[in-house]
């Protein structure tokens, strides 16, 4: 938290404004730094944002999301450590039946029962989610986090039902903005090709929308 989650983008809504909507939102005064580490309901806001904010982004969108993204063997200690910002590693089942797995950073060889990766395997290729920062993550995206949180937020300082409500439907609003942008930057058809959710390497026209889901069911 603090100053190196102040980052300013020109045009884009920073983090520090993102926790002044939560805080007007249960008619606390905004903050002018989120430095200030005394004003606890501040850092609370700050905390319940960048909560939501690493939850929406585990199912994968079209712009944290790579797939094939290779990874290579480290060649002092033997083994493939998985960058600490990759939150979800998926390697190709057809093409290693499941051997290679991540725990903690490192790939683990489920066939040898080691972590030592044999160079003639590697780089290992595995689909990956990346944890973006704020300001790396689409506006629309923070938007939708923001007004998530400001529901929450206000939940859980005041209990609220009416200021919940209310933001509920602001919420549904930046959940609807954030779909249509992602099915224009993935730009889904039946004609194209790319990877598939499902094992087979096939290519799905309603693949920009299931990677929006949370806790197996769609958002929106």
């Amino acid at each position: 938290m603090g100053l190196s989650n102040q980052g300013k983008t020109p045009g884009r809504t920073t983090l520090l404004e993102a926790v002044n909507t939560l805080l007007t939102n249960v008619g606390e005064q905004p903050v002018d730094s989120l430095d200030n580490q005394q004003i606890q309901d501040a850092r609370i806001a700050e905390s319940t944002i960048l909560e939501f904010h690493r939850e929406g982004q585990v199912r994968g969108w079209s712009w944290n999301r790579e797939d094939a993204y290779p990874f290579e063997r480290d060649t002092a200690s033997g083994e493939v450590v998985v960058p600490a910002n990759v939150v979800n590693f998926t390697v190709n089942p057809y093409q290693w039946d499941g051997r290679f797995i991540v725990r903690g950073q490192r790939v683990y060889d489920l066939s040898e029962r080691t972590y030592k990766i044999d160079p003639a395997v590697c780089p290992i290729q595995a689909d990956v989610v990346w944890l973006l920062d704020w300001d790396e993550s689409p506006e629309a995206f923070n938007r939708w986090v923001t007004i998530r949180s400001a529901r929450v937020f206000a939940a859980r300082v005041l209990g609220d039902r009416g200021t919940v409500q209310y933001t509920a439907l602001d919420e549904q609003a930046a959940l609807t903005e954030l779909m249509r942008v992602e099915l224009d930057q993935a730009k889904p058809n039946s004609l194209t090709g790319g990877p598939s959710l499902r094992p087979f390497p096939t290519y799905e026209a309603g693949r920009g929308l299931l990677r929006g889901t949370f806790g197996g069911r769609v958002i929106g």
